[in-house]
């Protein structure tokens, strides 16, 4: 099935299926095209409602939305489009730039390459991987790993056992995991972070608050040379290793670093980048 919707501007996108696969190619200008393929395609809802494009599966009985055959589903829509999606096990695949996404995957992966607006991104055991967001990022997964390249606004991100990556943050960073580990590469704002037993580490930061607490995990905080650190740590058996500089109480106006950390048996380590 392929139909051919015209909008003036970037599109409005609502995309629900249970297995396979989605891809948004989000570019240029022009009219949206989507194709969807698989044995049931022609039982797909694909039509324009008001503003809204939407491609919906029927629902049926014997699994999540019902059906077992896998669909794909490729879009191409102008850049900025805004897009929403409740799959299955599908996956998502977005290349180019899309405008605000809110996403719900129970077990597919979500890969993004630009985000222009704000993105909340819910997934169940799925990963996540975003290339750039621009706006407030909100990451929410059971048992996925998440990878986040650059983001320019706020970012919070919570999993229950996977793993938390992010190369840098511009603004304020909030991370929670059970059990996984949270590695931030560059912070150029607050962080927070939390895990049961992982460690929580941020590889540069040269100002702002560093609050991480762990029960058995290490937390390592790196800052560059000449950066005065403000330190509060509790460790109940752990051991405090440092090999920062004695900087001394910052001058008016000087950038500085506070690092607040709370472990039980993990270790805490402060070192230059």
């Amino acid at each position: 099935m392929h139909k051919t919707f015209h909008t003036e501007g970037p599109a409005s996108l609502y995309v629900e299926i249970g297995a396979g696969s989605v891809q948004v190619r989000a570019a240029g200008a022009g009219p949206t095209e989507i194709q969807v393929d698989g044995r049931d395609a022609d039982d797909v809802t694909v039509e324009q409602r008001g503003e809204q494009i939407v491609v919906i599966a029927p629902q049926r009985r014997g699994g999540f939305f019902g059906f077992g055959n896998e669909l794909t589903v490729i879009v191409q829509a102008p850049a900025g489009s805004d897009l929403a999606t409740k799959l299955g096990s599908a996956d998502l695949e977005v290349t180019g730039r899309i405008g605000a996404a809110r996403v719900k995957s129970g077990s597919g992966d979500i890969r993004a390459e630009e985000v222009a607006d704000q993105a909340t991104l819910t997934s169940g055991s799925g990963d996540v991987e975003i290339e750039k967001a621009l706006g407030h990022l909100r990451i929410k997964t059971g048992s996925g790993r998440v990878r986040v390249h650059h983001v320019s606004g706020t970012v919070a991100v919570a999993s229950g056992s996977g793993q938390i990556d992010i190369d840098e943050t511009e603004r304020e960073a909030a991370t929670k995991t059970g059990s996984g580990d949270v590695h931030i590469a560059r912070a150029h704002g607050d962080v927070s972070m939390t895990s049961a037993s992982g460690t929580l580490e941020v590889g540069s930061i040269g100002a702002g608050v560093v609050r991480a607490k762990t029960a058995s995990g290490d937390v390592a905080v790196a800052v560059p040379h000449g950066t005065p650190v403000w330190t509060d740590i509790s460790c109940l058996t752990g051991s405090v290793r440092s090999s920062l500089d004695t900087s001394g109480k910052p001058a008016e106006g000087q950038d500085y670093v506070e690092v607040r950390a709370t472990t039980v048996s993990g270790d805490v380590v402060l070192s230059h980048t």
